[in-house]
């Protein structure tokens, strides 16, 4: 019977430590070990203080103007890989460095941005707002004199929230369940939960960029609960493996962008909203917040694309958010008349 009765004592501890994995989150759910992601290294600068970047106001479509930057990326300052594909660029006012690995049969690329003045980060449409004209992405990257490119939010497409881009107010009406990503004008994020326009009044004057798309991920260094599809807006994909775009803030001036393939590049590959979200903790993010995704997804350093492997489902895009050089470039290329590009 004293056997019986160690016997029933057992069996639910045994159960107990059966379920602990499945009861206690782990930050290595993602990766399989925190040892597997790249680690951030803050990058010092050799000119660390440049002053805005200096641009131009040239001739646009449909009568309008817009700014276009006057340095464009250094000729030797990209780096490429056994692949010949550029994989980091570094001048006195930006470092861009870019890691890959492996994740749940996904290839994933972490890139690290270090800028010297938050003029660097730059947004822009491909045509005049509200226009819906899109472009590939290296074209835009080329036109703008990019070093580092990413897609946008597809804001002309989503009617909701604020959008500001380079300090010029384009549309205030209210986000709805739309969380919303503002960039001030020291180059900060500052994240709001489906905000009422009060919200973010108090940092009005300041803005350099504001984001519609989201979810928020992390905020302050915590993880976001984002529920459910059901719970943010129609079409969202929280569960569906998918390319994703994912924009941190580490620290002052320093960004990292988590940039996923999906299914299309490889057999099961892709991630879900939950476990992007997960991988961005891990590495230590500050803030994170998701940018328009899937066949939007768009990686380019210099002119290259590097995301999309395969380069199937290419999409054009309305919009940019992308990093320049602050400074001119010590070794421009020179054409046969003498003029610099």
């Amino acid at each position: 019977m004293k056997k019986n009765r160690t016997l029933l004592w057992l069996i639910p501890l045994i159960l107990l430590l059966l379920l602990i994995p499945f009861i206690v989150p782990s930050s290595l759910s993602v990766a399989g070990a925190e040892s597997d992601l790249p680690v951030y290294q803050p990058v010092v600068l050799t000119n660390p203080d440049p002053g805005p970047v200096p641009t131009k106001e040239i001739e646009w479509k449909n009568n309008t103007k817009r700014e276009k930057v006057l340095y464009a990326p250094h000729v030797n300052a990209f780096t490429r890989n056994e692949k010949g594909l550029p994989c980091s660029y570094q001048d006195g006012t930006i470092s861009v460095k870019m890691e890959e690995r492996i994740i749940q049969n996904t290839r994933v690329i972490f890139t690290w941005v270090q800028i010297a003045d938050p003029s660097q980060f730059r947004a822009q449409f491909t045509e005049p707002y509200p226009s819906e004209g899109a472009m590939y992405a290296t074209k835009l990257a080329e036109r703008e004199h990019a070093v580092l490119t990413m897609n946008g939010d597809y804001c002309v497409g989503v009617r909701s929230g604020v959008v500001i881009r380079n300090g010029t107010e384009y549309r205030r009406v209210e986000a709805g369940k739309y969380d919303l990503l503002i960039v001030d004008d020291e180059g900060n994020f500052h994240i709001f939960r489906a905000p009422q326009l009060s919200d973010i009044d108090p940092y009005y004057g300041s803005i350099l960029h504001s984001f519609v798309f989201g979810p928020a991920l992390i905020i302050d260094g915590e993880l976001v609960d984002i529920g459910t599809e059901h719970d943010y807006v129609p079409n969202s994909t929280f569960k569906k493996k998918a390319q994703r775009q994912i924009l941190c803030q580490m620290d002052t001036l320093s960004y990292l962008i988590i940039t996923t393939e999906g299914p299309e590049q490889s057999k099961d590959g892709g991630f879900t909203l939950y476990d992007a979200a997960q991988l961005a903790y891990d590495c230590g993010a500050k803030q994170a917040y998701t940018m328009d995704g899937g066949s939007s997804t768009w990686l380019v350093l210099g002119t290259e694309q590097i995301n999309n492997s395969n380069r199937r489902n290419l999409r054009r895009i309305t919009d940019i958010v992308y990093f320049v050089t602050a400074e001119p470039d010590p070794d421009p290329v020179v054409d046969p008349v003498g003029e610099t590009p």
